[in-house]
């Protein structure tokens, strides 16, 4: 891994950066014998931007499913090198929920809210469930007139954002294929767009984490990020877009069930504008993925939420820290 040095910001202000706390109404419908969106009234948003934040017209978030952080020079992934070189990450300090599955994870990365807010709380495709509760990072983007987009590798993730807040939902299978689809929408544009790549999982459950089959799937992903990458450039989009590569957990041997802190770790890396290279230390967890990702597009920080914008990613003083696990009573 690269070393990180020390923090050099681009950008100077006076005053500690302040989130807007807008309290957003939700509702919470019980299981129907059909499925039901989750309802959840958002009222129109107008983003904001302060002077930092002022060419970040979009964001894309990429999550490598099941991705150890060591695994990343292991394999190595040099398009993820790549935007860690230039870019604020974290490869020992942050980690996902108590319950490290793909389904859960995920809604927690997208929503900002604990596993038990959010109401995901299986890793399978159960309809009658309905969508992730609250108001998540798509409906934010779609109640800001933004073009939504989930690109995933598995149908399940239908479940982190109700069909009305995505414009394009997309399952694609493998990882050429995923990349390719994504490079479709980059070319029409978008506000959000989330790119899931679930290789690193599936090889990892086959042939066991760290192993050569793992490593190989985990360079086909970078390969389509590269092209997802090369694609903004093309289109004139990659100097305004905030590019953030994550993922839902890790895993040893052949599971992730929670056993050894390699199953919780995840990395974390945010590339693009106003941001500075260094490394993060400070403890934090995969909701901060979604605040992080409202407060660099203007959106309002919500309440309830238990993540945190990571404000030293754009070189500001982190004055909000994590005490202790949010989602741990």
């Amino acid at each position: 891994m690269p070393p990180a040095p020390a923090v050099t910001s681009v950008y100077f202000q006076t005053e500690t950066p302040a989130a807007t706390f807008t309290a957003l109404p939700t509702t919470t419908l019980l299981p129907t014998e059909t499925p039901a969106p989750t309802e959840t009234p958002v009222p129109t948003i107008t983003p904001t931007s302060t002077p930092s934040f002022a060419s970040i017209e979009r964001v894309l978030i990429v999550s490598f499913d099941g991705l150890r952080p060591d695994a990343i020079s292991e394999a190595p992934m040099p398009n993820v090198l790549k935007l860690v070189e230039g870019g604020a990450y974290s490869f020992t300090s942050d980690r996902t929920i108590d319950y490290p599955a793909t389904s859960p994870s995920h809604a927690s990365m997208l929503s900002g809210l604990c596993m038990a807010d959010h109401g995901v709380i299986y890793n399978k495709y159960f309809q009658y469930m309905g969508y992730s509760k609250g108001v998540d990072l798509f409906d934010l983007a779609h109640a800001a007139g933004m073009r939504t987009v989930m690109i995933v590798n598995k149908d399940k993730l239908r479940q982190l954002a109700e069909p009305e807040t995505t414009d394009v939902f997309e399952v694609a299978y493998g990882e050429p294929a995923v990349g390719k689809a994504a490079v479709a929408q980059i070319e029409q544009g978008f506000g959000l767009m989330f790119v899931h790549f679930a290789g690193g999982d599936t090889r990892g459950h086959k042939f066991g984490w760290m192993s050569g089959e793992y490593m190989k799937v985990l360079r086909q992903g970078d390969d389509a990020l590269g092209t997802m990458l090369t694609a903004l450039k093309d289109n004139g989009l990659l100097e305004t877009t905030l590019i953030m590569v994550t993922s839902d957990h890790g895993g040893h041997e052949k599971n992730h069930i929670g056993l050894v802190i390699e199953d919780y770790r995840i990395p974390w890396i945010v590339s693009g504008p106003g941001v500075v290279h260094v490394e993060i230390t400070q403890a934090m967890y995969t909701m901060d993925t979604a605040v992080t990702a409202a407060y660099a597009l203007g959106f309002p920080i919500q309440p309830e939420w238990a993540g945190i914008p990571i404000y030293e990613a754009f070189g500001f003083p982190q004055t909000v820290l994590h005490e202790e696990d949010p989602c741990h009573d």
